[in-house]
């Protein structure tokens, strides 16, 4: 009944219908899951050949060397306490953050979402205001807070589904690296600077710059009389 008000209306308040028909096609889609990719058949062995592809694609360096002995010495170290005088993170300034975090997303392998951080008790700003002191004195971060999972998206829906090339590697990480990254960058953010050509991956800047930028170009070149000549580069490979 719900779905059917929905459709009904946004069939009534789109004029043009694009809205109406956009819903009708999302609603008609159904998501299959392929049985067959880069060789392995079945859940089981799909699971078990992306593990193996992506663990050989992205040579993540092993902290195999690190000792545990060499981290309990450094949280022992007097001397990383020499100069502090005040916590980094507080428990006022923590509170804030949880609400920067999207909501009705994937959880990370510790399956803890944005939404258990912002409707928690306001006494898990103190416990997590504490550890991000700890990993920013220590220079250390728990391995469980470094765990990933790794999922595969598919880049050409209308390519070949089988084909593991096809594919690329999403990190969906927890919930409380990403808070402690928001700290981090509210701290640097000031120290931070990008070049004025810089339009993609930056606050208050889009990629449609770019072609608003090209399509300007291109008139006025065409506009007094010459001709202009454009290279592009193909960067389709440049996250695999």
């Amino acid at each position: 009944m719900h779905k059917a008000n929905g459709l009904a209306a946004a069939l009534q308040a789109d004029k043009t219908k694009k809205s109406f028909w956009q819903k009708v096609n999302n609603k008609n889609r159904s998501p299959s899951l392929r049985t067959l990719v880069g060789g392995a058949n079945g859940g089981s062995d799909i699971v078990k050949m992306w593990k193996n592809y992506f663990k050989e694609i992205l040579n993540s360096e092993s902290s195999a060397n690190e000792s545990a002995e060499s981290v309990d010495h450094s949280i022992d170290c007097k001397e990383n306490y020499l100069g502090l005088e005040m916590a980094m993170c507080s428990f006022v300034s923590l509170a804030s953050f949880p609400q920067k975090l999207p909501l009705n997303k994937a959880p990370g392998p510790n399956c803890i979402s944005a939404e258990h951080l912002l409707y928690a008790d306001e006494s898990l700003h103190f416990f997590l205001s504490e550890l991000f002191n700890m990993c920013i004195i220590h220079g250390y971060i728990p391995n469980s807070c470094l765990n990933t999972t790794i999922v595969p998206i598919c880049k050409n829906k209308n390519g070949n589904m089988c084909d593991t090339s096809n594919y690329r590697p999403v990190a969906v990480v927890t919930v409380v690296s990403k808070l402690l990254e928001h700290f981090i960058l509210s701290n640097i953010s000031l120290f931070l600077g990008t070049t004025a050509n810089q339009l993609g991956f930056k606050a208050g800047h889009s990629t449609d710059q770019c072609t608003f930028l090209l399509k300007q170009t291109a008139s006025y070149f065409v506009t007094h009389g010459s001709s202009m000549h454009a290279v592009f580069l193909d960067a389709s490979k440049a996250f695999d």
